[in-house]
């Protein structure tokens, strides 16, 4: 490309893009056309950063009260109690793995009752599988530990939610009720057993909090019946996310024995409506930047009547058709440029102080957080930076080229 012609372009689309006294209508129309595109960019920028921040956050806190793995029994009967370890060994990403007795039960208090999901968890093994160990209020899971000569109830550790609800604290009683053997004439009995609040949990999951109870592992089995027998094993792998390869590898060694479930697997529809609700929410505030474009269209349709001598002018001197179009190229290029890089500085700049100055609280008994989580993710900048452009580059093109067709000397005669 000839370097003369280009710089003569790119001159004439700075000129046009400043505009003159006598074109303030073009020139405001540019200005508000910019403001469109850098608010659009943004307000995606701001959005998708706290959107993302949220699905990390609903991720770490289900990261850390499951395993990434669970090895769940192909039949009711459960899994032979035993040494699990030979079948994990070697496996590509296995850190730790652990078993777990669970069951549902209604429990009882003065405060009223409750049905409740009883796990039972082995102490030692517990913490190295999940992060619930970490998540008990004041305490950890070795609470759970009972001693050799047992007296008086069990301990057990109650989601925070749910210790509210029937009325609990550290130290009181709390009666479990799980189904037990049928009688001919009273139908199923249920059997009753103690236990004492030895501690709270407190995951961040409402689903969790609401309806978790942990007890140790014999207490669980002798609870639901299992001698001997596990409900599943628990597993924690290096990588949450690269899950796929060691869960085959898992199945292929229990066979149909048990099945294999990643902790994706088992919230695919929560993360199916975040993932969802985020690509909504870009294509609904794309419409923003896509408003800017039509401004933009419609301010170089201005200049383009403003400008027709000019035009006809330029094109009795020697300028081509491609080269009338690639000014008012350059001028939308330049427009879309501006309101890009701007939005990108805006909306960073309102994410980082999200983050930081923490302006919007929020009521930690509903979303379980009390300020708003921010992230910012370089892939999702990209794709809104690129998409503004290209957007405004789309619009451009209608009015360049309606630009370029105009005949020379019908362009001088009108004024």
């Amino acid at each position: 490309m000839n370097p003369i012609r280009t710089r003569y372009e790119f001159f004439l689309a700075l000129r046009y893009l400043k505009g003159s006294r006598r074109t303030v209508g073009g020139s405001l129309t540019s200005t508000i056309a910019v403001a469109g595109v850098t608010v659009g960019v943004a307000a995606l920028i701001a959005t998708l950063a706290v959107m993302t921040g949220f699905r990390e956050d609903i991720r770490n806190k289900i990261l850390g009260a499951q395993p990434h793995l669970l090895v769940q029994p192909g039949s009711t009967d459960g899994l032979p109690a035993g040494d699990y370890g030979d079948r994990f060994e070697g496996v590509s990403g296995v850190v730790a793995w652990s078993p777990y007795v669970m069951g549902q039960a209604l429990a009882k208090s003065e405060g009223g009752t409750q049905g409740v999901v009883v796990k039972g968890v082995d102490p030692n093994r517990e913490p190295a599988v999940t992060g619930l160990g970490a998540r008990v209020l004041d305490g950890d899971l070795q609470v759970l530990v009972e001693p050799t000569e047992a007296k008086g109830p069990a301990p057990i550790l109650l989601g925070k939610e749910l210790a509210n609800g029937l009325r609990l604290l550290p130290g009181d009683r709390v009666l479990l009720a799980v189904p037990g053997s049928d009688d001919a004439v009273l139908g199923s009995i249920p059997r009753f057993y103690s236990f004492q609040v030895a501690g709270l949990l407190q995951t961040g999951l409402y689903d969790y909090d609401s309806t978790l109870a942990l007890v140790s592992l014999p207490t669980a089995q002798k609870l639901f019946g299992l001698k001997d027998r596990y409900s599943g094993l628990g597993v924690r792998l290096n990588n949450p996310d690269a899950f796929q390869r060691p869960s085959l590898e898992i199945q292929s060694r229990f066979q149909s024995s048990a099945l294999v479930r990643s902790w994706l697997g088992m919230n695919r529809p929560l993360f199916a409506a975040l993932k969802l609700e985020k690509i909504v929410m870009f294509l609904i505030l794309t419409l923003i930047t896509l408003v800017a474009a039509f401004t933009i269209l419609s301010n170089l349709l201005l200049v383009t009547a403003q400008r027709t001598r000019e035009i006809g002018i330029l094109r009795a001197m020697g300028a081509t058709q491609g080269g009338i179009q690639r000014i008012f190229l350059l001028k939308g290029f330049l427009m879309g440029l501006m309101g890009t890089a701007l939005g990108l500085v805006l909306g960073l700049g309102i994410s980082v102080l999200l983050k930081r100055y923490e302006f919007v609280k929020l009521p930690a008994d509903v979303y379980y957080v009390e300020r708003l989580p921010v992230k910012v993710v370089p892939g999702d900048v990209v794709l809104v930076g690129v998409a503004a452009v290209l957007i405004v580059l789309v619009a451009t093109l209608y009015p360049a080229r309606a630009a370029a067709k105009l005949d020379a000397l019908d362009a001088i005669r009108r004024v």
